[in-house]
């Protein structure tokens, strides 16, 4: 008898707690349009009281744009001397050559000595322009851009053939014929009947600072000074997606394009494996008339 007491004592104890927290239902027809909506609205579980007590990680304190503290203004560009070689080697080594389609696309070691043979020449020789950023809050400033130009004359798709012939590593061979290739296949001296092509080898920026501007502002001071330097053609091999996009805006005009699946090697094999969305590469050139004069530098107010 105790147990039967016991266990209606309980199950009077779960009705009474059901009917505390029971919500009546009613029943709704044409009038009754308000219960109506109050049933197809979206049910919300409250919050309990044992739930995760809220954090200052739950609230998101930069604002949605990756690169929020960069302002092209204060981006200056300056020749690059023998005291930046180990700057450009540096940033050459840890935002160019890693993100270089004709590098990565090869599986192409970072350590290897093509590249460090080509590093030197570019830390060390050629018109070098730097783009440095200043960094208000500490009054330093940061490398954030480097381009590098050089001379090309019709022997030099030759010479890196030559070159190619008694290398060994396969990846650095394929880069080679792939350098001669694009020098040869416009044509581009025999188009314009000059002597050498100003080439635009490197064009690099940061990975923090990408699609702000930094390359285009590099670009337009570089075409600016081979303007002043009476080069009758510059050219860029454009080997990225970006690379295409900057001389667009620059007012470059597209001399010659390919794709990269059609570079095969000496069996008929497919070479370069590029990420996206570097498929193609291609060439851009600026031509100046020696016959026009450079435009006339603004005058003194006086």
């Amino acid at each position: 008898m105790n147990l039967i007491k016991s266990v209606v004592a309980g199950v009077a104890r779960s009705s009474q707690s059901l009917k505390q927290f029971s919500v009546p239902l009613r029943c709704f027809g044409a009038k009754s349009s308000d219960n109506a909506l109050s049933l197809t609205r979206p049910f919300t579980v409250p919050s309990r009281s044992y739930s995760r007590k809220p954090s200052t990680c739950d609230i998101c304190l930069f604002p949605p744009d990756k690169r929020p503290c960069f302002d092209i203004r204060t981006v200056t560009i300056e020749r690059g001397t023998l005291c930046h070689a180990r700057m450009i080697r540096s940033f050459l080594y840890t935002h160019f050559w890693p993100r270089e389609p004709s590098v990565a696309g090869l599986w192409m070691s970072l350590d290897c000595p093509y590249l460090d043979v080509l590093t030197d020449k570019y830390a060390n020789s050629g018109d070098r322009l730097l783009a440095f950023e200043h960094m208000a809050r500490t009054g330093e400033r940061k490398l954030v851009g480097v381009t590098v130009a050089n001379k090309i004359h019709p022997w030099v798709p030759d010479e890196l053939e030559d070159w190619a012939h008694f290398t060994y590593s396969n990846p650095e061979r394929n880069r080679m014929y792939f350098c001669a290739h694009c020098y040869r296949s416009p044509n581009l001296f025999n188009k314009y009947h000059v002597k050498y092509i100003y080439d635009v080898e490197v064009l690099a920026t940061a990975a923090e600072v990408t699609g702000q501007g930094v390359g285009t502002k590099l670009l337009r001071t570089l075409l600016e000074h081979a303007q002043e330097l009476r080069h009758p053609l510059v050219q860029v091999v454009a080997t990225s997606q970006y690379t295409s996009k900057i001389c667009e805006k620059c007012g470059m005009k597209r001399e010659w394009t390919m794709d990269y699946s059609d570079f095969v090697d000496e069996k008929g094999q497919r070479v370069f494996f590029p990420r996206r969305p570097h498929h193609t590469v291609a060439i851009y050139t600026k031509h100046h008339d020696p016959k026009v004069p450079p435009p006339q530098p603004c005058l003194p107010p006086f």
